[in-house]
């Protein structure tokens, strides 16, 4: 792989680590009742998401353009609904004495953005994602066909969620977004330590 190309596979490397470590200490903070550290945290994962669509985009667009531009637009997707999810968190810092009633709707919006933009896009992005990988060769087998499987499980869960067949982010929703926590780290650790393979003799493509 040309240095160039190595560097940007360890930068999206590195965004997919800065989602995984920000998601979670954010949901941590919001526990803690630190609402102005989870909306800055919050405020992190979305640029994270952002900069992981624009520079896959720039590494996989010559295996798959379309996919590659789909999985980039969509990033922007969650980022936006991250930052939107993020703002009534924001509202509800600032209020400080707000009534229960209040309390009770601004947290329910940002569990509505966390259900559509960290639930239902991220898992149609990552079979988008999972799909130009498995095609273009350039992971192992095994890691695409894990993000095609807990996309799928995301997805299927997060549905169930918005439809009252199971309790929002209860065990069940927690245990099917294993896989796909799974695959994003190795993806991550991946595309750190050895990058993208490359493949002889492909030439790029403009179809997805």
């Amino acid at each position: 792989m040309p240095r160039s190309q190595r560097l940007l596979a360890r930068v999206a490397g590195v965004l997919y680590l800065v989602t995984h470590v920000t998601s979670v200490t954010a949901v941590a903070a919001y526990g803690a009742g630190a609402l102005t550290l989870g909306v800055a945290l919050e405020l992190a994962l979305a640029i994270g998401c952002l900069g992981t669509g624009v520079v896959l985009f720039a590494l996989l667009r010559k295996h798959g353009e379309v996919r590659a531009m789909t999985f980039a637009g969509m990033r922007g997707v969650e980022a936006a609904v991250i930052i939107a999810g993020a703002l009534p968190m924001l509202a509800l810092a600032w209020l400080g004495d707000a009534g229960a009633s209040d309390a009770e709707m601004l947290t329910q919006l940002h569990a509505a953005a966390f259900l559509l933009g960290q639930g239902l896009v991220i898992s149609v992005n990552t079979l988008v994602l999972a799909w130009l990988l498995l095609d273009a060769r350039v992971v192992p087998r095994a890691l695409a066909v894990l993000g095609l499987a807990g996309g799928a499980l995301v997805l299927a869960s997060n549905l169930a969620q918005l439809f009252g067949a199971i309790p929002m982010n209860g065990t069940v929703a927690g245990l099917c977004a294993v896989p796909i926590f799974a695959f994003e780290l190795w993806f991550a650790g991946l595309l750190i330590v050895k990058g993208l393979r490359p493949v002889p003799g492909r030439e790029p493509v403009l179809a997805g």
